[in-house]
């Protein structure tokens, strides 16, 4: 599996709902928590809209802006793969990425992944980070 968890919970928290996305890397956990409130504030892309209203593009340049402040390496980091995902009627990106190569020891080469999230709005969820 290329992430090392990916968890998708929708909370409820008093009246608030949410959707969190969590990701496990380097002995720490990073909580990418969207407030429904902060989802519905997003642009809709509507059923007969061709192209959503963030093209894949920037959510690319957006993510990989934001895995350059969160990890220390995250500059050397390569994209693996963009996927929409809808949250009842709005969408988000998922940008994912593989860190460089490294040897595990046994003449493997292994590379861990994490996701970034990304809003129709071009922003990207800052994840909550725990040890």
């Amino acid at each position: 599996m290329l992430l090392q968890s990916l968890l998708l919970v929708t909370a409820l928290l008093g009246a608030q709902a949410e959707t969190t996305f969590t990701v496990e890397y380097a002995g720490k956990k990073y909580e990418f928590r969207i407030p429904d409130a902060d989802l519905e504030k997003t642009p809709a892309w509507a059923p007969g809209q061709e192209n959503p209203p963030l093209s894949a593009r920037r959510a690319i340049d957006v993510a990989t802006r934001q895995l350059s402040t969160l990890l220390p390496n995250g500059k050397n980091w390569r994209l693996h793969a963009v996927t929409l995902r809808a949250i009842d009627n709005h969408w988000i990106y998922l940008v994912e990425f593989l860190e460089p190569l490294r040897g595990d020891g046994g003449g493997q080469q292994v590379s861990a992944g994490f996701q970034v999230v990304v809003l129709m709005n071009g922003a990207a969820v800052t994840p909550r980070v725990s040890p």
